[in-house]
């Protein structure tokens, strides 16, 4: 790990921050509070929210830096997935091809966007359907759509 990519600069964060910190799901992180390899955090009084002063940043960074947790057990770290990484579903098989060329061409022109953005927008611009309308027309009032966002 990157020393300074994980460096904090605050002197309380939130368990969000301590998740984003430690590029952990916050599920993940809750598994491993639980199991005694992470430091439980404090507890502020007045609002009852959980948080992390320095010093339990610091140990947190080492746990993760490290691989040893505050019990002594060990854990292998996976490496963070990069975006656009994530391996391909079914789903995505089962998608519309003229709406993969509706995202396709959107993409080329600047916007990025979903399948399941797309989608939505199409339902609610065209709610009878894109069958009779123009390619182009669609394609234009889905730019604008987004744009507008």
């Amino acid at each position: 790990m990157n020393a300074k990519k994980m460096s904090t600069s605050k002197p309380i964060i939130s368990v969000v921050e301590a998740c984003v910190l430690l590029q952990l799901s916050r599920s993940r992180y809750y598994q491993l509070v639980q199991s005694g390899f992470l430091p439980k955090p404090l507890i502020d009084e007045r609002s009852k929210r959980p948080y992390y002063d320095e010093s339990l940043q610091q140990k947190l960074l080492e746990c993760r830096e490290t691989g040893i947790g505050i019990d002594g057990s060990y854990l292998l770290f996976y490496s963070p997935r990069k975006k656009g990484t994530a391996p391909q579903t079914k789903q995505k098989q089962k998608m519309d091809p003229v709406v993969r060329d509706y995202r396709e061409t959107l993409e080329s022109m600047g916007l990025e966007v979903t399948v399941w953005e797309i989608q939505e927008a199409l339902s609610s611009l065209y709610p009878n359907g894109t069958n009779t309308e123009d390619q182009g027309l669609v394609i234009r009032k889905l730019y604008r759509h987004f744009k507008q966002k």
